[in-house]
């Protein structure tokens, strides 16, 4: 691998810096930066990138878990597949995506078991295994541009019309986002379209689908560079799902999922439909998730149906769902883990689809499937109840780290109060 990054710099000569980046379990980016030299060589093996024993321990407000043992490291295990450099943004830097291993001085083996990109390849290697197929996933990123308040909050800036208005690319902010737009595609992300969405000062921008690892690998660098640019001209883009209460608008991140060859794909949709309450939890991971749990947003009951948005899976066509119970403040590695392991269990059982499509059965009764959780709490204790299934398709035990990371995001919000956690919220997703 040395050589492949060693041609990547000479394609870049000016790179001074490393982000070695992943993902944390309450929907952080985080990274250690490391001078290029240096990362030369932890690319040739002879020296392992480190950081303290606080990888995935740290919670929403950046505080660690109560009672942890900061005993041994985590280290940085590198996908150098996924070095990128963003000329236009930041002509000094690349980034690569890790997998991160907890290493202990008193357990002889290290422990995989709370690394979300492990459980997703994981996920992907096994379903190419056992069931011969393969999965695509595609994203759509949906947000608002805020700008700080006299009081200290945030307020809306664009005031761009939605809906796909042309009013709304003569806002004076667009012309930020055709600087992000064009910072991405140098960077190689594939973009199939951009537009005014929602109602009023709404994006969206919409990725072209990739296997699951890269997808999110992809989607994160999006999510960092339209936060980035909108930094540098004093404004905030922002991916949380009700940045302002009291108002119609929320913002999800509709994730496609496609399974080729698509034979199994009635099982496949049976097993997330089976388990989409306890899969809530990992989609709609905050207090302020659920506000969009109703029609047309993220759906409100157990049900799918072709080219139907009322509903929370979509049908597109055969074997390509859009999955809309989920929004931006997810971890979307092991969201998809889950996903993608729920259809799996589908497939293996043999599970039959009992729901009807109710976009063709106009005189359908969606209210046949129960109602989606409607708070963050309702959901992790679905979740606590049935998660051995998920964590044995993955091979791992990272729900029941992830469950105890979320119960205290959840009591920390809670605390908190909700301006305060809308602020915060907006500031970081």
């Amino acid at each position: 691998m040395t050589a492949a990054v060693a041609n990547f710099l000479v394609a870049h000569p000016n790179i001074r810096f490393v982000r070695f980046q992943w993902q944390d379990l309450s929907g952080h980016l985080r990274a250690r930066l490391v001078p290029i030299e240096h990362a030369l060589v932890i690319a040739s093996g002879e020296r392992p990138l480190r950081v303290g024993p606080v990888a995935f321990q740290c919670v929403v407000d950046n505080s660690l878990l109560p009672g942890i043992d900061l005993k041994g490291n985590h280290t940085l295990v590198v996908d150098w597949t996924s070095l990128r450099t963003r000329q236009r943004l930041d002509p000094m830097y690349a980034s690569v995506m890790c997998q991160v291993v907890e290493n202990l001085p008193y357990l002889p083996e290290p422990n995989w078991g709370l690394c979300p990109r492990r459980a997703l390849e994981t996920v992907v290697d096994k379903a190419k295994q056992t069931l011969h197929v393969n999965f695509l996933v595609g994203f759509e990123v949906e947000f608002e541009i805020m700008k700080a308040s006299e009081e200290g909050g945030f307020v809306p800036y664009s005031r761009g019309m939605g809906n796909y208005q042309v009013t709304s690319y003569r806002d004076p902010c667009f012309v930020h986002i055709e600087e992000a737009v064009e910072t991405l595609l140098d960077a190689g992300v594939k973009i199939e379209a951009f537009h005014g969405e929602g109602l009023r000062g709404q994006y969206e921008i919409a990725l072209g689908p990739l296997s699951p690892v890269q997808a999110v690998d992809q989607l994160l660098m999006v999510h960092d560079t339209l936060k980035h640019i909108f930094a540098r001209h004093g404004l905030v883009a922002t991916m949380s799902p009700r940045p302002v209460p009291l108002r119609r608008q929320s913002s999800g991140q509709h994730t496609h999922i496609s399974i080729n060859p698509p034979r199994n794909e009635e099982s496949f949709l049976a097993g997330m439909l089976n388990r989409l309450p306890q899969l809530c939890a990992f989609g709609l991971p905050y207090g302020l998730s659920y506000e969009r749990v109703k029609p047309v947003f993220a759906g409100n009951i157990v049900s799918w149906g072709t080219e139907d948005r009322n509903v929370p899976i979509r049908k597109i066509k055969a074997g390509h769902w859009e999955v809309r119970c989920i929004d931006a403040t997810a971890n979307m590695y092991l969201t998809l883990a889950a996903l993608l392991s729920a259809g799996m269990i589908g497939c293996v059982k043999r599970e039959p689809l009992l729901l009807k499509d109710t976009g063709i059965n106009t005189q359908c009764d969606e209210t046949g499937g129960e109602m989606l959780p409607q708070s963050i709490d309702e959901a992790l204790n679905r979740l606590e109840m049935t998660f051995e299934e998920l964590e044995a398709t993955m091979e791992s035990k990272i729900i029941r780290h992830y469950l105890r990371v979320k119960k205290r995001d959840a009591s920390l919000f809670q605390d908190m109060g909700s301006q305060a956690a809308r602020d915060l919220m907006t500031e970081i997703f």
